[in-house]
């Protein structure tokens, strides 16, 4: 994937949700070390992630459907 349209989906989520996405999935903290290093209760970091992630495959599933609307994709997520 380009890296210019990653960066656009990360962007586009909401302050808390990117924070958690980039520690867990980018910088491969576990949830605990997440939820130490911001100084959030675990469950905060689990659903955010998971809200993180699912707001992510909608904003580039056009990359795995072969199509070009990324504005579209961000535009419904947000």
């Amino acid at each position: 994937m380009p890296d210019n349209e990653i960066k656009a989906a990360m962007n586009s989520l909401p302050e808390g949700f990117r924070t958690v996405v980039y520690y867990a999935d980018v910088q491969g903290y576990t949830y605990a070390e997440t939820a130490a290093i911001l100084n959030i209760p675990i469950g905060t970091v689990m659903s955010r992630v998971s809200r993180g992630r699912q707001r992510l495959r909608i904003a580039l599933a056009h990359l795995a459907d072969g199509r070009d609307d990324f504005t579209d994709a961000v535009q419904r997520i947000a």
